[in-house]
């Protein structure tokens, strides 16, 4: 169920909540560990920053994960990966600036616990982060529109960076070829293809190329015609 809808901050049977923070931006993964660390009932156990990872988040074991995400969103898949690895059980909200499709998407198909916004007040987050504890999936107002389907061009749902994983793929370039050129895990390539077989509604590469293919052709055809 989503829904911001107050509720009763459930406690662990150590007390609070235990929280670990995740942000490839240091000052933002402190800012958010600082403001989490006043909210009754939550205590933070650890903060994942920069290029950090921590190899002792499960013996931790944290109730919560909350990711920063910023421009890098490769990177906050790859900690949200490493997140769900070494503690399966863990929640796992990210919290960004707007409900970009793509983020909707990836919490929805991967499962998570929700989306906060960074305009959301103090008190409104200990209350999500308390749905959470007790269940409940978050995710703010307006998150379906975030979802209306494009025009005419599937294409258009896809981000830059999935457009360049398409190009590749379409050019038949491994997953480990990809990965190599965009500077990305492979687990990150395989998180991208199903998301850009997902949004074109494909199985396999080969529908997909031919889609990008044909797309582009209309797009030539069209701008030939303009320059007449």
């Amino acid at each position: 169920m989503y829904a911001n809808e107050g509720v009763a901050v459930a406690k662990t049977a150590s007390g609070a909540i235990r929280v670990v923070i995740g942000d490839r931006r240091r000052l933002i993964a402190e800012a958010l560990a600082a403001l989490i660390d006043t909210l009754e009932g939550f205590t933070v156990t650890g903060v994942v920053a920069g290029d950090e990872v921590v190899p002792a988040i499960a013996a931790q074991k944290p109730d919560l994960a909350v990711v920063g995400v910023g421009e890098d969103t490769d990177g906050v898949v790859e900690l949200v990966e490493t997140f769900s690895a070494r503690a399966p059980d863990m929640d796992i909200v990210l919290v960004a600036e707007r409900a970009e499709p793509d983020l909707v998407r990836f919490v929805l198909d991967q499962r998570l616990s929700g989306l906060l916004l960074t305009n959301a007040a103090g008190s409104d987050m200990a209350v999500s982060l308390g749905q959470v504890a007790t269940g409940h999936a978050i995710l703010p107002c307006g998150w379906r529109h975030a979802l209306s389907p494009e025009a005419d061009n599937p294409l258009e749902q896809l981000s830059e960076r999935q457009l360049e994983v398409l190009a590749l793929l379409a050019d038949g370039c491994s997953y480990e070829e990809i990965g190599k050129r965009l500077f990305i895990t492979v687990n990150t390539v395989k998180f991208h293809v199903r998301s850009i077989f997902l949004r074109l509604g494909v199985r396999n590469r080969m529908a997909a190329a031919r889609m990008l293919s044909e797309r582009r052709g209309k797009a030539t055809r069209l701008s030939y015609r303009g320059a007449d």
